[in-house]
């Protein structure tokens, strides 16, 4: 029974296979048909209905992609070999599916397109060829960028149409050369190692990986940058000792004190109430600092945008004691009133974890400004 059972279920799914490449057929997918009709003849050769939905569905695809061709060569569309390229691709590709079929011969007249694809391809690139070299020749540099990628595009349809050589030049004619500055006028800094989130943001910077992008340092190029990026402290603040005190009473009951005697001689356990007063301390220092960004034209020294990232850190640190029966406290509040009070850090320490955050923050912003440049 089993067996019969598993029969039926191939059958049906068989027949709703052949059910589903005719109704492709019907709805207009021909060449989603002629997959499916040539899957179903694969599985079960010389069956009358994927034939004939191969038939049927071959020729009216051929025919429909035959008219896309002849109505794009018509156009005037400086690409238009790209849309006859993919058409003859689809064409061929139908044509590949079929010849895995070993009786499709009888069946199909392919249509052979390798020629008019090869041919299509060749103007296809010479087409993005020659809109690459009219882009170069504007020297502007975002048009270099295009002709950059409509180089790549003719090497797409023909490997190797447009040179390396020819490649690298529209790449450094579009590449936007970018250095960085750094100045620190405030006197403020003169105690704090500021070279070490300069050289952070520079390492950090010069290590981003955009196509078009090249970051140098002053002095690094002969010619003027195309753009200058100015980075700044402009400010940085580390506040005094914020000192508080808390003073919190506490008691505890039924804590065994010891023993007594009563009168008439008998030694009973002695249960009372303790205190003791439970004082925190705590010491805080605020720090501020803030980065300064500005985009600068390096052709015109004309500020392109400015941008102010803040950052602020807060040391904190809590200790305590007490006075009276240490009974009262309980056990994380004995654990707390062992610290020790602690020392002050090093304003250095404090500078570094205030301005820490703002090296990965300004190489966020600045890699989003040029992302164009990918």
């Amino acid at each position: 029974m089993k067996r019969n059972y598993l029969i039926i279920v191939l059958s049906a799914l068989f027949l709703a296979a052949c059910s589903s490449g005719k109704n492709r057929l019907e709805n207009g997918d021909y060449d989603v048909a002629v997959y499916k009709a040539v899957k179903r003849l694969q599985q079960k050769p010389d069956h009358k209905k994927a034939e004939k939905v191969l038939r049927e569905a071959y020729s009216l695809a051929v025919n429909g992609h035959m008219a896309k061709i002849e109505y794009a060569d018509k156009s005037n569309n400086t690409f238009k070999y790209d849309r006859m390229v993919n058409e003859y691709r689809s064409i061929a590709r139908l044509n590949n599916a079929i010849r895995k079929y070993p009786k499709y011969a009888k069946l199909v007249t392919l249509t052979d397109v390798t020629d008019e694809l090869i041919y299509s391809k060749n103007q296809a690139a010479e087409a993005h060829f020659r809109e690459g070299h009219t882009l170069l020749n504007m020297n502007v540099k975002q048009r270099s960028r295009d002709a950059y990628f409509q180089f790549l595009e003719a090497n797409r349809f023909v490997p190797g149409f447009v040179s390396i050589e020819q490649l690298d030049k529209a790449q450094e004619a579009g590449t936007l050369n970018v250095v960085l500055e750094f100045s620190n006028n405030n006197s403020f800094f003169r105690d704090f190692n500021t070279d070490v989130v300069y050289s952070n943001v520079l390492s950090s910077f010069r290590g981003t990986r955009y196509r078009f992008l090249r970051v140098v340092e002053p002095g690094e190029m002969d010619s003027r940058p195309d753009e200058i990026i100015q980075i700044e402290l402009d400010e940085a603040h580390i506040g005094g000792v914020d000192f508080s005190r808390n003073v919190i009473e506490l008691t505890k009951d039924d804590v065994y004190m010891g023993e007594a005697e009563t009168d008439s001689g008998e030694i009973v356990e002695v249960y009372g109430s303790v205190t003791a007063d439970y004082i925190e301390f705590c010491k805080t220092i605020s720090t501020r600092a803030r980065l300064m960004i500005q985009r600068v034209d390096g052709k015109t020294a004309g500020v392109m945008q400015r941008h102010v990232i803040p950052s602020s850190y807060n040391w904190t640190e809590k200790w305590a004691t007490y006075r009276g029966d240490k009974r009262a406290l309980s056990s994380s509040q004995l654990d707390f009133a062992r610290r020790s009070e602690p020392s002050i850090p090093n304003p250095d320490w404090l500078f570094a974890q205030t301005t820490r955050p703002l090296v990965g923050q300004s190489i966020d912003f600045l890699r989003g400004q040029f992302s164009y440049l990918r």
